[in-house]
């Protein structure tokens, strides 16, 4: 058996639908049709609907905040956890969103500020521009990284970058730590397991997986992988 860990943004789901996006979508599932497919992803449960493909098995779901096992409920033993994370860091969220409505705000940057709540409790805090303006998105992360930096909470939050957004969110809160405890999870017969990804912060889970599949133009960077001619 093969478990393959994939980020269905934007390998499954490429925007704009371009001919070659929508051919990389086909050529991975078909690559991977005997696999149990794992999504590892900034989206919900309810955005995860929305992606084409068969999820049956585990889902790692809002940036490793969520772990759904294969009967798709809410793993006891990760929830407490995530919400044990929640609670320390309530303060720490709300001041990280404050922050980067200030940025914004001073920048002229126009970003959007969600507040994601998860269990009556402040999760983490999602950032985007409604015009995907890619300037006013780096601009804002530079501001947000250097104010998290200098600060007292560089040790409690970290700063992703998913694309056309970013999201602050307690640091015992990540792909890499969720991905693991489902591989732990797997059985004694532990399957093979395939990371499959293309933007920059995948790599986290990647490289936890036995192989890895990205495409040529991914934005990973793997040097030390790459044999020189």
């Amino acid at each position: 058996m093969i478990a393959a860990f994939i980020n269905p943004v934007p390998m499954l789901t490429p925007e704009p639908l371009t001919t070659t996006g929508l051919s990389l979508a086909g050529a991975v599932t078909q690559l991977l049709t005997d696999a149990d497919l794992i999504p590892v992803t900034g989206l919900d449960e309810n955005e995860l609907l929305e992606v084409s493909a068969a999820f049956t098995s585990w889902q790692v779901l809002l940036y490793g905040a969520v772990v759904n096992t294969p009967d798709g409920l809410e793993d006891p033993a990760w929830r407490r956890l995530t919400h044990e994370s929640q609670s320390l860091h309530v303060t720490a969220l709300t001041l990280a969103g404050q922050a980067i409505e200030h940025i914004s705000m001073f920048g002229h940057l126009g970003l959007t500020v969600e507040r994601v709540v998860r269990g009556h409790l402040l999760l983490l805090i999602r950032v985007s521009h409604p015009y995907d303006l890619q300037l006013a998105l780096d601009q804002g992360e530079r501001a947000w990284a250097d104010w998290l930096a200098s600060g007292p909470l560089a040790t409690d939050l970290h700063l992703v970058r998913d694309g056309l957004r970013m999201v602050m969110m307690p640091r015992e809160i990540n792909v890499e730590s969720a991905v693991n405890y489902v591989i732990g999870c797997l059985g004694d017969e532990r399957p093979m397991t395939v990371g499959v990804g293309a933007s920059a912060a995948d790599r986290r889970f990647l490289e936890l997986c036995d192989l890895v599949l990205m495409p040529g133009d991914s934005a990973i960077s793997w040097p030390e992988a790459v044999d020189e001619i």
